[in-house]
């Protein structure tokens, strides 16, 4: 699964290109921000695999959100302007893309984009990690009870995290991202599906690529029509999510 964020002040760009996107089933959108600032403010807090970025944006330019985009997050400029293609694949843009596009030059996109995360993975590359270093995602050595036994340091031990610990999981391209109360966000070796089947109904899938463990939600923040902070027992960052999770994350808290 490769997770997105879109970011373009043209609300009707963003829901197009979001539409589109969807028909790939190897893709989740997980963020929108219509502002460099919006987007900095996601990224503060989520690490997508791919941002799809419009250049020229009322006050600060797309560009100056490079210095923001994690280590190891690929970058696709979408936009009506072709002056800036030089300047965005000297920046290691993945693929410049100018509006108006259709679903077959989208799908050309998101083969580069399979191809890049395929071609890291065989050679052996580590999974991203929150932070934007590589780090070695950590095998799991088995469920026991209500806990998963996770390889701590090289392989020489391992640690036994009750499922209670952890607030949420997210989709990594071949692996997932978990973030376990009072630690760092870690990367293990197991699909979302595999979670679950083992996690108990307090967890619940609000997107394709997000786990969130319900009853640990202490309080949620608007940020904007399309993004929402949502705050976790226990941990202090927030977790930003976007407008799909949003709407299913809202109808679980009604929920007697």
């Amino acid at each position: 699964m490769i997770t997105a964020l879109l970011v373009d002040d043209e609300p009707k760009a963003i829901d197009r290109l979001a539409e589109m996107l969807e028909t790939f089933e190897s893709v989740d959108v997980i963020g929108r921000a219509q502002s460099v600032a919006e987007a900095e403010r996601f990224l503060r807090g989520r690490s997508p695999d791919v941002v799809f970025l419009d250049i020229t944006m009322p006050g600060r330019l797309g560009v100056d959100l490079l210095g923001s985009v994690p280590q190891g997050t690929a970058v696709v400029f979408v936009t009506a302007r072709d002056g800036y293609a030089v300047d965005a694949f000297r920046a290691g843009a993945i693929d410049y893309v100018l509006k108006p596009f259709d679903h077959d030059r989208l799908a050309i996109t998101m083969d580069r984009l399979q191809q890049r995360f395929a071609t890291a993975e065989a050679r052996g590359a580590a999974a991203p990690s929150p932070d934007g270093d590589r780090t070695a995602a950590r095998e799991i050595s088995g469920d026991e009870g209500q806990a998963v036994r996770l390889a701590t340091g090289r392989g020489t031990g391992f640690e036994v995290v009750p499922y209670a610990r952890i607030a949420w999981i997210e989709a990594a391209q071949n692996y997932t991202r978990v973030q376990i109360i009072d630690e760092q966000p870690t990367i293990v070796r197991r699909t979302m599906q595999e979670w679950e089947a083992v996690l108990s109904p307090a967890f619940a899938r609000i997107s394709r690529s997000l786990i969130v463990q319900v009853p640990q939600i202490r309080s949620t923040q608007w940020q904007s029509r399309d993004q929402m902070l949502v705050f976790f027992a226990g941990l202090e960052a927030p977790l930003p999510i976007g407008r799909t999770p949003m709407a299913r994350l809202k109808e679980l808290l009604r929920e007697p």
